[in-house]
């Protein structure tokens, strides 16, 4: 990692597509430059329906941004859901070919290029590997450059993702003009915004629920044991709302965002709530604030037992001591952390999100995928290509005065 390295995230949901930029600092830390997003209807609880859409969504996306800089982005890092990937932990040796020489990058590099070539399931490539921790004679460290010893041993976790998805994430970049710097699991991507550093040893369940899924990830002693998608969000709480009450979809995700509670038993004052939108007998168009409250409870306390289920089913139940809970899917739905703490059995937190003067609020995730590159220690390179085009700033400057000639119009001609 270098002073001045520019990193671009991209960030394919159910409904958008986010894409952040930043930079490195003479602090070692990455700042954000820029963020844009794109609606996208070509990715559908977690599956990748159209690469056209997502393309062009990851296009809209980057133009905004490149209008405000003086280059074109020729390449980006970009994320995968838990649902295609999994995770081998392994355990590497080699003897170092000086014994006097102190470690080297190069001896990291030997590992992990040694383990890279490892038998892999069928149907799976290596996308990531993340070394956990290295031992050498004498200690275990994170970082053993400088040290000096003949045997280096690493604790690496191994990601893998199904082949045919990598493709076709590699075809929408590809038709969106850009090359792939690296496909970072969803996980990954959140988890050093939300977890500290006692939640990552301990054992604990990252829940990220978004519009249309729920990204899951079980993190312990540092390690990714675990990483799993499930259709479900917050879509389809408000779905529920709509179909049951038979009111507009516009109204059921206004209803939920205004009234939203887990449980029916957290009700202070049940007061009546009129259904603007219900055609039928008015008689019924007026109904108790507590059959709002039911409806999203119920669907609530199924997704909380659905991913109790899978915990269960992976052998990983035991190992959760905590659960933290991101993304916009639950957000201003209160005492959800109740609730799951009743289903799971263990502290739940709804997280506070470090932004770090993120431009976008719904640009977390891409945000994130540039902060957990910008955190590897041993790599060559990180940065993404840019491409500087004197005629590109011109084309940008005329873009931007159209903007602003023709206000908000220009933005829904263009997408």
């Amino acid at each position: 990692m270098a002073i001045g390295d520019i990193i671009v995230g991209i960030d394919v949901s159910t409904s958008k597509v986010c894409c952040s930029l930043g930079q490195i600092n003479k602090f070692n830390q990455v700042e954000v430059l820029d963020s844009a997003s794109s609606e996208c209807d070509g990715f559908n609880k977690g599956n990748y329906d159209s690469t056209d859409a997502i393309s062009r969504a990851i296009r809209f996306a980057i133009s905004d941004i490149e209008e405000n800089h003086d280059y074109t982005i020729k390449s980006a890092y970009i994320n995968i859901l838990g649902k295609y990937v999994e995770v081998y932990n392994t355990k590497y040796s080699i003897e170092l070919e000086d014994k006097f020489e102190c470690v080297k990058q190069k001896d990291i590099d030997k590992i992990i290029s040694s383990v890279a070539l490892a038998e892999l399931p069928e149907g799976f490539q290596v996308i990531d590997i993340v070394p956990n921790v290295f031992i050498t004679d004498t200690k275990v460290v994170t970082d053993p450059i400088g040290i000096y010893t003949k045997t280096l041993s690493a604790d690496l976790d191994v990601i893998v993702a199904e082949k045919n998805i990598i493709k076709t994430i590699s075809l929408a970049m590809r038709k969106a003009g850009l090359d792939i710097d690296g496909i970072i699991v969803n996980g990954l991507a959140v988890k050093d915004l939300v977890l500290d550093v006692e939640e990552e040893q301990a054992g604990t369940l990252l829940l990220d629920v978004g519009q249309g899924l729920t990204d899951i990830s079980v993190f312990k002693n540092g390690n990714l044991l675990h990483t799993d998608s499930l259709p479900i969000g917050g879509d389809t709480i408000a779905n529920d709302i709509a179909i049951v009450l038979d009111i507009s979809s516009e109204e059921a995700h206004k209803l939920k965002k205004q009234y939203g509670l887990a449980d029916p038993r957290y009700i202070e004052h049940d007061y009546n709530i009129k259904l603007a939108t219900y055609t039928g007998d008015q008689d019924r168009a007026i109904i108790r604030c507590s059959e709002l409250v039911e409806i999203i409870s119920a669907r609530i306390y199924e997704m909380f037992e659905i991913i109790k289920k899978t915990l269960i089913e992976n052998d990983l139940l035991s190992e959760i001591k905590s659960c933290v809970i991101t993304g916009s899917g639950f957000n201003l739905i209160n005492k959800v952390d109740k609730v799951g703490e009743e289903i799971l059995g263990v502290e739940v937190r709804i997280a506070n999100v470090k932004t770090n003067n993120l431009y976008k609020p719904e640009c977390v995730t891409s945000y994130g995928i540039i902060k957990h590159i910008s955190n590897i220690k041993h790599t060559k390179n990180i940065g993404s290509k840019l491409e500087v085009d004197n005629d590109q700033s011109i084309l940008n400057s005329t873009v931007k005065s159209l903007k602003k000639a023709f206000g908000g119009a220009f933005n829904k001609k263009k997408k």
